[in-house]
């Protein structure tokens, strides 16, 4: 009889965290979403939905961000990507020598929006991890070379901190959407971040502009030599390399 017990409770322990991983990726309704397909993949594990679904979010424009603040709702939601191929983010253990650098803690939800949510507006509130350089990555490539020609790969451990100050960061995203959804549009914003004195916030909307990630209503050459042509002069002549570089390329182009 105590065996059979044992085995009740051992199975009643199995059933429940069965439900618990289940449940994992139902930590939102997606059916309280306005894009609740896309939100659904963008919320997944697989790699190549979620930054298909996050291009499509952001072709959508600002009636997006709604959607997207939703998502950071629940700061502790957290969904490992998978099939990640050579992606290089926080959340990463392997680097292949290449990839795309994405330098979000994408694996937390409310980051993975906060990634999208900072593209669409060319705002920084804090999501960054700001911890993968394209100079620690060769460093890394040129100290373990004779290990990556062995196994084609580092191992790597990035250190990540902010899915501790998520709460603090998630406010600033929320205050600032309230402040400004009456009047703001990707077009706004994009000419709000050439002029403003923040070059991180600079050199994203040079990067939008050089590299469309998305749409913006608006956006044509009569409105860049209208608006910021002159701004864009102007930046090309500061004494900092990557921004001098990268207005250059966009007044060639």
């Amino acid at each position: 009889m105590k065996h059979i017990f044992y085995i009740i409770i051992f199975a009643c322990f199995l059933s429940c965290k069965a439900q618990k991983t289940e449940s994992k990726v139902e930590i939102f309704d997606t059916s309280e979403f306005e894009h609740s397909e896309l939100i659904s993949d963008f919320i997944s594990a697989e790699w190549e939905k979620v930054f298909k679904a996050k291009d499509s979010l952001l072709n959508i424009g600002e009636t997006v961000i709604p959607d997207l603040l939703k998502l950071m709702n629940n700061p502790k939601a957290f969904e490992k990507l998978q099939n990640t191929a050579d992606l290089i983010y926080p959340g990463a253990t392997e680097f292949w020598g290449h990839g795309w650098v994405v330098d979000y803690d994408l694996d937390w939800i409310a980051i993975r929006a906060g990634w999208a949510m900072e593209n669409l507006t060319s705002q920084h509130f804090g999501f960054t991890e700001n911890v993968i350089t394209e100079k620690e990555l060769m460093d890394l490539h040129k100290k373990d070379y004779a290990k990556y020609i062995e196994t084609g790969k580092h191992d790597v451990n990035f250190e990540r901190q902010k899915f501790k100050e998520l709460d603090a960061i998630i406010k600033k995203a929320k205050d600032w959407w309230k402040n400004n959804k009456d009047n703001w549009t990707p077009l706004s914003g994009l000419k709000e971040a050439i002029f403003s004195n923040n070059i991180n916030r600079q050199l994203d909307a040079i990067q939008q502009m050089r590299f469309t990630r998305f749409k913006i209503k608006g956006y044509n050459q009569e409105w860049f030599d209208r608006e910021i042509k002159a701004r864009i002069i102007e930046l090309n002549k500061t004494n900092d390399e990557e921004l001098k570089l990268q207005t250059g390329y966009l007044l060639r182009n």
